[in-house]
């Protein structure tokens, strides 16, 4: 297993618990929420929802990654989501 796919799966791991449509949904808004800043206006523009959805995914988000404030986690994440590898 290569260092990005490492990261990756110890990064998103809690939404393995999901299934995997939710899973796909949660990380899609965790990518546009981290590229955005947390904005929530910006995160429902780019994800074409409304910004009370983007607050009820976020708030799943929050529960499976408590520490999703602290500037390692987002580093973390912003790596894990933010690169595609086709």
């Amino acid at each position: 297993m290569d260092a990005f796919a490492d990261l990756r799966a110890r990064a998103l791991a809690p939404l393995r618990t999901l299934p995997v449509a939710t899973a796909r949904r949660l990380e899609e808004t965790l990518r546009a929420w981290l590229l955005h800043q947390g904005r929530r206006e910006e995160v429902a523009a780019a994800l074409f929802v409304h910004p009370q959805t983007v607050r009820y995914r976020m708030a799943q988000l929050r529960e499976l990654f408590p520490d999703l404030a602290s500037p390692h986690r987002v580093l973390e994440l912003t790596l894990a989501v933010g690169l595609r590898v086709s």
